[in-house]
């Protein structure tokens, strides 16, 4: 069977801001704060539905595209 790879477009900052949700989530003291934490893990699970493909297909990689455009 051939396999068919899929470009999907996401911000950038969608995908920070779940890298520093992640950090902020592994501090003891906010884990402790049960009413925070669960507020984060909302957050979080928002950012997942945000981020998520729609479909069951395996991640293989990800990587930042830089568009620029000159002056020519």
């Amino acid at each position: 069977m051939k396999n068919k790879i899929t470009k999907t477009k996401q911000e950038f900052c969608w995908h920070f801001v779940d890298v520093y949700l992640e950090l902020l989530s592994q501090i003891y003291a906010i884990r402790k704060d049960e009413v925070f934490f669960e507020k984060l893990c909302d957050l979080k699970n928002y950012l997942d539905e945000k981020l998520s493909l729609g479909n069951e297909e395996e991640i293989v990689d990800t990587y930042v595209v830089v568009l620029h455009q000159s002056e020519n």
